[in-house]
C-alpha cells in the first residue's frame, strides 16, 4: 500500500520535471535573442519590400508625367491666409540665365546685369514640367502695329531684345481663351489694332494654343502651369525695366482667369489696369478658393464685363466695375451659333466700345443684383475708352441689341451728348 502511494507521487514529479526542462529549452532562444532577431529581421524585410514597391510606383509616375490630353482637376492653389505674402514667397518657379557679359577691350571692367531679386529667384526655381510649358507657350510682340518678335521663355535672350519696344513705354498684354490663338482670331487682331491706335507703346499676346486647342477639362487641369508661365513672363519684363504701373492686361474667358489670378498674386494694385471679358465659370465657380477671391487687388483698376450664364462665371461681383450686358449679363439678343454666342460676343462688344458707346443705365427691374449697384456720372461707358473709372465702383448695366453695333441708347435726356 505504501509502495503504491510512492508510485503515484513519483509520476507527477516526473511530469513536472519534463515540463520544466521543455519550457527551459523553449525559453533559451528568447534569452539568447534568437527569436527576437528573427522577428526584427522579418519586419525589416517587409519594410524594405514596401519601400521598393513605393519607389517603383513613383518611378512609373515620373516617367509618365509628360503632357497628356487630360489632367487632374487640381488647378488652384489654396487661398493664402496672410495677405502680406508675396507672389515670390508662394510660388514654385523657374530658372533663368539672363546674365550676359559685355567685355570691350583690355583692362575694362566686365559689366553684368544686376542680380535677380531674391523674391524673383525664389519664384523661378527649375522644374522640368514648367520648362516644357515654357517651351510651348509663345509670346508675340507688336510695335508700331507690326509683329516684331515671337519668342518663348526658354530662349536665351532678353524678352525685349529685337522687339522695338523700350522698357519705359506703355505695355499691353492680350490673353486669349479656349480654342483660340494670337494670330487668326478676329477679336484678338481687332484688339491689337485698337490698343495700337488708342494706347500706343508695346503690345504683346500670350499664345498658349498648344494647350487650349484640346479638351476644356485638360486645359483647366493645366491652369496652374499656364498661369506660372504668365507670371514668369511679367516678372521677367519687370526685371528688364518694364513698369507694372504702365502695364495693361486684357483677358477673355479662360484668359481672363489667368490674367486676374496673376494680377492677384502680384498684388498691391501694382498693375495699371486689367480688363476682362466673361471670365470662365466652368471649372472655377465650383472651386472654394475662387469663390473667396476678390480681384480688386489685382490692379489699380479691374473692369470685368459679363455676357453669359453658361460659359461665364456666376459670380459677377469681384471687380471694381462689374458690367452686366444685355439681359442682366446672362444672355445677349444678338447671340448666334458659336463662336458668337452670348459668351463669344463679349470681346466683340469690348472692341466696338473703342468707337461706339455702351452706356450705363439704371438696373432693370428683372435683374437681381449680386453686389452693390454703382452710381455713375453722366454718359458713363463700358470699355477701355472710359476715363472716369476711378469714380465708379459696383455693378453696372448696359442694354445690347441684335443689330450691329449692338448698342442701345435708353436715356432721352442725354441724347445730344451721345456720339459715335
Amino acid at each position: 500500500m505504501s509502495f503504491g502511494c510512492r508510485r503515484f507521487v513519483v509520476v507527477p514529479v516526473v511530469v513536472a520535471f519534463v515540463l520544466f526542462v521543455g519550457l527551459a529549452a523553449l525559453a533559451e532562444p528568447y534569452r539568447d535573442g534568437k527569436f527576437g532577431a528573427r522577428l526584427v529581421g522579418r519586419i525589416r524585410e517587409r519594410r524594405l519590400e514596401r519601400a521598393q514597391l513605393r519607389a517603383q510606383r513613383l518611378q512609373t509616375i515620373a516617367s509618365n508625367e509628360a503632357f497628356a490630353a487630360d489632367y487632374a482637376i487640381d488647378f488652384r492653389d489654396e487661398m493664402v491666409a496672410d495677405s502680406t505674402t508675396t507672389a515670390g514667397d508662394e510660388e514654385e518657379g523657374y530658372s533663368m540665365n539672363v546674365t550676359t557679359t559685355v567685355g570691350v577691350g583690355e583692362g575694362e571692367e566686365v559689366r553684368r546685369p544686376p542680380p535677380l531679386p531674391p523674391a524673383l529667384l525664389a519664384a523661378l526655381k527649375p522644374s522640368p514640367r514648367r520648362t516644357m510649358f515654357e517651351g510651348k507657350i509663345t509670346f508675340r510682340f507688336y510695335h508700331g502695329g507690326n509683329l516684331t518678335k515671337q519668342t518663348t521663355l526658354i530662349e536665351e535672350d532678353r524678352l525685349l531684345n529685337g522687339t522695338g519696344c523700350a522698357a519705359d513705354e506703355r505695355f499691353a498684354l492680350i490673353v486669349h481663351g479656349w480654342r483660340e490663338n494670337c494670330y487668326e482670331v478676329p477679336w484678338v487682331l481687332a484688339l491689337r489694332d485698337n490698343l495700337h491706335q488708342h494706347r500706343g507703346g508695346c503690345v504683346a499676346c500670350m499664345d498658349y494654343s498648344a494647350f487650349s486647342s484640346g479638351g476644356y477639362g485638360g486645359l483647366v487641369g493645366a491652369f496652374r502651369d499656364i498661369r506660372d508661365v504668365l507670371m514668369h513672363f511679367l516678372q521677367q519684363l519687370r526685371y528688364e525695366g518694364v513698369q507694372f504701373g504702365r502695364t495693361f492686361v486684357f483677358g477673355f474667358s479662360f484668359g481672363a482667369q489667368l490674367a486676374l489670378d496673376v494680377g492677384s498674386r502680384i498684388g498691391g494694385q501694382e498693375l495699371e489696369a486689367i480688363d476682362t471679358c466673361d471670365m470662365a465659370g466652368p471649372g472655377f465657380d465650383s472651386d472654394r478658393a475662387f469663390k473667396l477671391m476678390d480681384f480688386r487687388n489685382a490692379a489699380k483698376n479691374v473692369q470685368c464685363v459679363h455676357t453669359s450664364i453658361d460659359k461665364g462665371t456666376k459670380f459677377p461681383n469681384k471687380c471694381h466695375q462689374n458690367w452686366r450686358m444685355g439681359q442682366c449679363g446672362l444672355r445677349q439678343a444678338a447671340a448666334g451659333p458659336p463662336p458668337l454666342g452670348s459668351h463669344g460676343l463679349c470681346p466683340v462688344f469690348y472692341n466696338l466700345a473703342f468707337k461706339y458707346q455702351f452706356l450705363a443705365q439704371p438696373k432693370p427691374l428683372e435683374c437681381v443684383s449680386f453686389g452693390e449697384v454703382a452710381t455713375y456720372p453722366r454718359n458713363y461707358r463700358m470699355g477701355y475708352m472710359e476715363t472716369r473709372k476711378s469714380e465708379v465702383r459696383g455693378e453696372l448695366f448696359a442694354q445690347t441689341s441684335n443689330v450691329f453695333p449692338y448698342t442701345v441708347y435708353t436715356n432721352p435726356y442725354n441724347i445730344f451728348d451721345y456720339g459715335f
